[in-house]
């Protein structure tokens, strides 16, 4: 894709930033990462390359390079009615680096955006699963479920396939079985 877009236009940032989460979902981190970074020096306005760049890193490890990231996607579009992603994206960084309560405060602040995903409402579960929150989490599950009815650990182990380090999906899903999702 990015080869015959690039063979149009090498200099269109957004190309760049599609071809980047492409390589991302490939599993080609590094290459991807390239890619975002090429994008970002395309196009520094474009607040859905920060939140790539920060997510790459994110699951290369890169907790504290990632999160601004995140920070500068959502100060660089307030009003984007897809800052929800930023948010969330940044809460899955939180919950990988072992910060449950900030994973838990990104995902909320995404569970409040109009028309956001089901996957904020998962990691919101997943950090107060890890802190056993017992009264919030029942709300927080039943509002997951209702938003994706069949939510379980097996669907996110599917769905997040791309994240590089099994110890991140793996503490991604216990803190779902501690939250009480179906395995």
């Amino acid at each position: 894709m990015r080869r015959k877009g690039a063979h149009l236009d090498d200099h269109y940032a957004l190309i760049r930033f599609i071809h980047g989460r492409v390589l991302l979902a490939r599993q080609a981190y590094s290459d991807a990462l390239a890619e975002l970074e090429a994008a970002l020096s395309l196009n520094p306005s474009l607040p859905a390359v920060y939140c790539g760049l920060g997510d790459t890193l994110a699951y290369q490890g890169r907790y504290s390079e990632a999160i601004p990231y995140f920070e500068r996607a959502i100060n660089l579009s307030p009003y984007d009615p897809q800052r929800w992603a930023y948010y969330s994206y940044g809460a899955l960084a939180q919950l990988f680096a072992l910060k449950f309560s900030k994973a838990h405060e990104w995902a909320q602040r995404a569970t409040r955006i109009p028309n956001c995903h089901y996957w904020p409402f998962a990691h919101r579960v997943a950090a107060l699963g890890h802190m056993q929150r017992a009264k919030e989490l029942r709300l927080a599950v039943a509002e997951l479920l209702q938003r994706r009815p069949g939510f379980s650990q097996r669907f996110a182990r599917e769905r997040l396939f791309y994240v590089k380090r099994p110890t991140q999906l793996d503490v991604y899903v216990e803190g779902l079985r501690q939250a009480g999702i179906p395995a």
